[in-house]
């Protein structure tokens, strides 16, 4: 890699202000303090956040539904989660294959300059970061169990992620193409043959 890309890619990584979404993301929605909430759960495939039915599941990973703030409920078979809801604020519940729940407010920024990468951690491991090797840099660090952390780096880029645990690189992510004004969710996963990472574009159900 040329050292002016290297500098440049460090430097998104690094110098990062979080805001909340544009005023775009809220063209068609009624209520400026309403917020998101989505639920992250590999090998389910529906959902009902605050009532409304979400189908479809991609990974695990559902869309974003606007709701309003107070407390709501999200439903999958597996169990039920309870979030209380802040005024202009983005949440994923995530949940283990025995139905337990963690409600993680999410840094989303929606950037018209930028890309919001998030990551979860559904392992027994604490610590898990999130490494690029074409910047040789970390881009998120101290993910701890049933958490997940987000940042925003200057887009569009299509990156190489490393999932590392300590100086173990536990699973790869490779060709994430990363857009302005977007998203994209890496979920860390750990079964009996080991560890295993998913990418999947953030969306919003209207």
């Amino acid at each position: 890699m040329k050292r002016p890309l290297l500098a440049a890619l460090t430097a998104s990584l690094t110098l990062v202000s979080p805001v909340f979404a544009d005023d775009g993301l809220y063209q068609d929605v009624s209520d400026p303090n309403s917020s998101f909430v989505r639920v992250v759960a590999p090998g389910q495939t529906v959902a009902s956040i605050d009532g409304e039915s979400v189908q479809d599941i991609l990974s695990g990973v559902s869309g974003y539904v606007n709701v309003m703030p107070g407390e709501i409920d999200v439903v999958l078979p597996i169990g039920t989660g309870v979030i209380d809801v802040a005024p202009s604020s983005y949440y994923t519940v995530v949940f283990t294959e025995d139905g337990q729940s963690e409600v993680i407010a999410d840094d989303i920024t929606n950037s018209p300059s930028k890309a919001d990468i998030s990551v979860y951690n559904l392992t027994d491991s604490d610590n898990v970061a999130l490494f690029v090797p074409q910047a040789n840099t970390v881009a998120i660090d101290a993910v701890d169990i049933m958490d997940g952390k987000s940042i925003a780096i200057r887009a569009p880029l299509t990156l190489d992620f490393e999932l590392r645990i300590g100086d173990e690189i536990v699973a790869i992510v490779e060709q994430v193409d990363l857009q302005r004004n977007a998203g994209v969710s890496i979920v860390l996963m750990e079964n009996a043959d080991g560890y295993s990472a998913f990418a999947t574009d953030n969306s919003y159900l209207k």
